[in-house]
């Protein structure tokens, strides 16, 4: 019988530990979220751990891109980062240590026939397990490779604690004598995690539940080192939409395509937390938020589901609550690439700021964010959709909606006749120096029964009028507030752009 029933004393410790055999997906990063999350909440630490002991799988491009997606997301590590190929030393000498105790032996039995052994097993309705050939033999057979096993009691029992599941016992005669040392070398999971998380003092074991039957190998050999166990959490596995393992096509991919995607850090680790995890029925959280309520008795142990019209909500919701500045400050280094220069110069300007503020509250992605600023920010005129012109399907409104929209224009350079020139500097000096309605005081009201009046003297609807000036100003047929953006666009952008409805 073994259990374990150690109460960890402060503080708290915690680790992530990603292998570098692919990049970052999203169920690392809920995992890596909930440790941080603890860690912040009990003033503990935070360690990161790169498992790169498969030297022929990990690669450097997956491991910069764990560091590049953690540092985005803000869960900043404490202390070095701990690369475990720079340990293997320390795994083989530990396992000569079991050895030598008797709590390990080498096996010279070779993979075939370790496979017909479980074969075996299976056919007389057994548990496919190893059948200890070498358990008791104590060989030591020169020039020949061998793998080192763990020895597993024949009898008794492991039970711990789970955290979020509470306790959970599991048979010895159900654990195999695994291996811990593979025969070209390698140690195996179970015996670098150990090691290692015994190294860094690590109180609690927070990681996904696919680990939930490596628990009891391990407390075997923390038992067999005489080191202190510490505390276990198992998390939920995300599944997909069709409750299969989340795959691609549902979101496992690398953390850093959901930032070039646009979406912000803070949304994508607020939907991360709350797969899996509740705090009543609030949705939308701060990151101080998480930190105060995050608990493990409110960890459910099902499934949780991937839904992407959720995280897409969740994006939205922290767009609209974001300081407009931040937003143009990541639009420019994450999405830069989508601009002109001549673009991007007056996107980083103050009007730049006022026209994000005006998409803010009509996307949910900052992806979509910069292609509503493009043409926004784009000197002149901008190309159109002639597609999306309402008088494409009725001809009889082309002559009027033209004619409307040139009394527009008239109309507003007779307002604007004796406005004071701007005196633009700095950043604001690509803009020009032609003033705006704003600035002869027309906001919103005043340019709406400005529009009205035309719409009247013209004999069109007022949804008609603003169709062909929307698409001209903006390059869509949908974007933010068009009496918004008359009031704050430099008065050459207007007048480029609305003498365009007279040539389409």
């Amino acid at each position: 019988m073994m259990t374990t029933s150690t109460t960890v004393a402060p503080p708290v410790r915690v680790r992530f530990a990603p292998s570098p055999t692919g990049y970052l997906h999203i169920g690392g990063v809920r995992t890596a979220l909930f440790n941080w999350l603890f860690a912040q909440q009990n003033k503990g630490q935070f360690l990161l751990r790169i498992e790169d002991t498969d030297l022929e799988r990990s690669e450097d491009q997956f491991t910069l891109d764990i560091l590049a997606s953690m540092q985005w997301l803000g869960l900043r590590w404490d202390e070095d980062l701990i690369f475990q190929k720079n340990r293997l030393d320390v795994y083989r000498d530990k396992v000569e240590e079991l050895v030598a105790n008797g709590h390990a032996y080498r096996c010279y039995c070779t993979e075939v026939e370790v496979e017909a052994m479980r074969e075996v097993a299976m056919k007389a309705g057994k548990k496919p397990m190893y059948d200890r050939t070498c358990r008791e033999k104590n060989e030591n057979r020169p020039g020949q490779t061998y793998a080192i096993r763990a020895k597993i009691p024949l009898e008794g029992f492991v039970e711990f604690t789970d955290q979020i599941r509470g306790p959970i016992r599991v048979e010895n005669a159900e654990i195999d004598d695994f291996v811990l040392i593979r025969s070209n070398g390698a140690p195996t999971y179970n015996l670098s995690v150990v090691v290692d998380d015994v190294f860094t003092k690590i109180t609690h074991v927070v990681r996904g539940d696919d680990h939930i039957n490596n628990t009891p190998k391990q407390v075997h050999l923390y038992d067999f080192f005489k080191y202190p166990i510490p505390l276990f959490a198992h998390l939920p596995m995300i599944l997909g939409p069709d409750k299969k393992k989340l795959s691609k096509r549902h979101g496992a991919v690398s953390a850093n395509w959901y930032r070039a995607e646009g979406y912000l850090p803070e949304a994508l680790l607020n939907f991360l937390a709350r797969l899996g995890w509740s705090h009543g029925d609030q949705e939308i959280f701060s990151t101080a938020e998480m930190i105060e309520f995050f608990s493990f008795d409110h960890v459910q142990k099902s499934s949780a589901v991937f839904n992407v019209e959720k995280l897409l909500w969740t994006n939205g919701s922290h767009i609209r609550a974001a300081k407009p500045e931040r937003l143009r400050d990541i639009i420019v280094e994450d999405f830069a690439h989508h601009f002109s220069h001549q673009a991007l110069t007056r996107l980083k300007s103050s009007l730049g700021v006022q026209l994000t503020a005006l998409v803010q509250p009509k996307v949910k992605l900052l992806k979509e964010m910069a292609e509503q600023l493009v043409p926004l920010c784009t000197p002149g005129a901008v190309e159109v959709n002639l597609s999306e012109l309402k008088w494409g399907k009725d001809g009889s409104l082309k002559g009027p909606l033209q004619a409307g929209v040139r009394h527009v224009l008239e109309g507003l350079a007779k307002k604007l006749e004796g406005a004071k020139k701007h005196e633009r500097t700095g950043l604001d000096a690509p803009w020009g120096s032609e003033p705006t309605l704003s600035d002869i005081g027309m906001g919103h009201a005043d340019i709406e029964q400005f529009l009205r009046q035309v719409c009247d003297q013209h004999g069109v609807k007022l949804g008609d009028l603003t169709g062909p000036m929307r698409l001209t100003v903006t390059g869509r047929s949908v974007s933010a507030g068009l009496f918004e953006l008359l009031g704050v666009l430099p008065w050459d952008v207007l007048q480029a752009r609305l003498s365009k409805v007279g040539t389409l």
